[in-house]
């Protein structure tokens, strides 16, 4: 997966957009039993994988440059998964990153089981008036809203404590033309006593 996260969105929104695309066609077909409308149902998901495609792309492409490049979004997500900060962290850049994290977690303790109930209604019904497919659906969504509860609160402890030790390293900075991610020491943070001072040309 980390693997994929690095990659350039030249390469990585073909992906998302097979992938998005394919499982919006898939889903629709197993629900309709007649397999009647399979062609508008593939231009269905061809408009819908553009379309998502070119949201998930720009929301990616801010994410990366806000946090210093893929390499950067890529270590950030493996610090929420393990708790590990990496020793050449940028604290200027992480620790505003992992907050904007924190927020969207601990929003997701309750929007995750307000889209189960909604999602649980829409495919009891279907299941009563369309086909039965849908009861796997339902147990599919379940499972992953089971997953998304225990992966919010393990992610939620690691950016705890790793904000904490962030907050106990020294400031750095990236000034502009630095390579992201490395640590730069803090304007005014290093001092010389009179006399050490380098002489003018």
């Amino acid at each position: 997966m980390d693997r994929i996260r690095r990659l350039p969105l030249p390469a990585l929104l073909p992906i998302m957009f097979v992938v998005v695309g394919g499982l919006y066609f898939l889903i629709g077909l197993a629900g309709d039993s007649s397999h009647e409308h399979v062609l508008a149902r593939l231009i269905g998901a061809l408009f819908y994988a553009t379309g998502m495609t070119v949201v998930f792309g720009i929301l990616i492409a801010v994410r990366r440059r806000k946090a210093g490049g893929a390499d950067a979004v890529t270590a950030m997500q493996r610090t929420i998964r393990t708790g590990a900060v990496p020793a050449d962290a940028d604290t200027a850049t992480w620790i505003p990153e992992l907050e904007r994290y924190r927020v969207r977690y601990r929003r997701n303790r309750w929007v995750v089981p307000v889209v189960f109930v909604l999602f649980a209604v829409t495919c009891v019904t279907l299941a009563i008036s369309a086909g039965p497919v849908w009861w796997l659906f339902l147990v599919l969504f379940a499972g992953l809203c089971v997953y998304s509860v225990w992966e919010t609160r393990r992610a939620l402890r690691n950016l705890d404590a790793s904000l904490e030790e962030l907050r106990r390293r020294p400031m750095t900075s990236a000034p502009v033309g630095s390579t992201p991610g490395t640590p730069q020491p803090t304007a005014g943070a290093v001092w010389t006593l009179p006399g050490d001072e380098a002489p003018r040309p």
